[in-house]
Formats: structure tokens, C-alpha cells, sequence
């Protein structure tokens, strides 16, 4: 049990599903290359784990790295992953 503003709340209840997401991420960098290399660079493949915001947004996954006990209508670190650049994702219940 968690008290939240004088209120008992069953801590368990109201907890966000976890998600692991595949994604392609895009990149950039400074250094000269030439037009061949250039045209042989791919997006970065990236592992990425969050709590689950969102996911009735039609242009993107919303994920968030911490969420408040104390302030649960409050996160850290919000998370915007294109439906587009995603390959694979899992979402799993937190007990």
C-alpha cells in the first residue's frame, strides 16, 4: 500500500505496463564523409525499456523512464518512438 495525499491506494493497482521496444533510431554527426559513404549509413538499432504512457497516439509509441509515487499524474524522461522506426516492442504487467 502506498499513501498518496492522505489516501490509501493499492500500489499495484495503478502501475504502468513495462515495455521493451526495437527501434531504428536516427543520428548525426560532424565529421566530413564523402557522398559514398554517406549513402552507406544506416539508423541506429537501439533496445530501449520504459513505462508505457501511451499507446492510442496514432503517430508514436510514449514511454517514460521514471514515474512520481507521490505525484503519479507526474513523469521523467518522456519518450517518443515513431510507430514507424519501431521493428519490434513487448509490453509486460508490473506485480
Amino acid at each position: 500500500m502506498v499513501v498518496l495525499e492522505g489516501q490509501m491506494v493499492d500500489s499495484f493497482s495503478n502501475r504502468h505496463k513495462i515495455a521493451q521496444v526495437i527501434w531504428e533510431d536516427a543520428w548525426v554527426d560532424t565529421k566530413d564523409v564523402t557522398l559514398k559513404e554517406a549513402m552507406e549509413l544506416l539508423p541506429v538499432l537501439r533496445s530501449t525499456v520504459g513505462y508505457v504512457i501511451s499507446t492510442d497516439n496514432e503517430e508514436c509509441l510514449i514511454l517514460s523512464t521514471d514515474i512520481y509515487e507521490k505525484h503519479p499524474d507526474i513523469i521523467n524522461t518522456p519518450m517518443v518512438i515513431p510507430w514507424s522506426a519501431i521493428l519490434q516492442w513487448w509490453e509486460y504487467d508490473v506485480h
